[in-house]
């Protein structure tokens, strides 16, 4: 099916994303000049993605996504603005799955249906507001995609896998109905308990706390704390991640941690979009 066929099937049932919210009536999917983008609730958002890769061959593995909200005369990384004013929990889970599906879309359109695995958020306020099942709805709108759960890795915060339990059940409810699992920003300082109970949840992947890099590029003295932390999740299993590869000399720094995958600005720009 053309992809401008099942936007025209999503943006006429967008009701299927969470029949209670209202934001439906304020948001649609739109396909112009080859790019997917969409409107919600006033602004304009567009999908970005940056390239995982394995640091021997830097091949490319798996795609990161992030959200714009485009201004008129500026463009900001974020979704925090659209979270913000999405004050009723309905609404938020509608939000969740509507950017899920448009980074799904975004990837299809670049890559088509046998792309590698997309990592995509889930909002902490979206697995608050889902008593149980979570996944089955998203799954099945991914079926109007051709594509199953399996090629998704869904991006969890590692805090709240660590301290809710209502996360953690989540989190292995997601497993269930296929769903690989990454848990972002494991704290530097986790205990043996920690990656045991992450392993638990159903977590496949790893990443460090958001400022690791920045603590990596400092100087030796954080060094051992740096080794023994990527130590300890690859003995448990865990695929170890790192982002944000943004400055020069940061591949060579990291590379001596012996992650299984880097990305960053300085290892695939994100894609340039022309606007007409």
């Amino acid at each position: 099916m053309p992809l401008t066929s099942v936007i025209d099937y999503f943006n006429a049932h967008l009701d299927t994303f969470n029949p209670q919210a209202s934001l439906h009536r304020h948001a649609r999917f739109r396909y112009e000049n080859g790019q997917v983008s969409a409107a919600v609730a006033g602004k304009h958002v567009r999908p970005r993605q940056q390239p995982i890769l394995e640091p021997a061959g830097l091949s490319t593995v798996a795609h990161d996504s992030r959200i714009q909200i485009v201004e008129p005369h500026s463009a900001q990384e974020t979704t925090d603005p659209l979270y913000f004013f999405s004050w009723d929990s309905e609404d938020v889970v509608f939000l969740d799955r509507f950017l899920r599906v448009l980074h799904a879309l975004h990837h299809m359109s670049r890559h088509g249906i046998d792309a590698s695995p997309l990592v995509v958020d889930v909002h902490w306020r979206h697995l608050q507001a889902v008593e149980a099942s979570h996944g089955a709805v998203f799954e099945a709108l991914l079926a109007h995609l051709g594509l199953h759960p399996r090629e998704l890795v869904l991006r969890l915060n590692a805090l709240r896998l660590l301290t809710d339990v209502h996360a953690r059940e989540a989190a292995r409810s997601f497993q269930r109905h296929g769903y690989h699992l990454l848990a972002h920003g494991v704290p530097q300082d986790a205990e043996p308990s920690a990656w045991r109970l992450l392993l638990e949840t159903g977590a496949e992947w790893v990443t460090p706390e958001p400022h690791a890099m920045n603590v990596a590029r400092r100087g030796r003295e954080h060094w051992p704390r740096l080794t023994q932390w990527n130590l300890e999740a690859r003995a448990a299993g865990l695929t170890v991640w790192w982002p944000e590869i943004n400055e020069p000399g940061d591949l060579e720094c990291v590379l001596q941690l012996d992650p299984v995958l880097v990305s960053g600005n300085l290892l695939g720009d994100r894609q340039q979009y022309q606007w007409a």
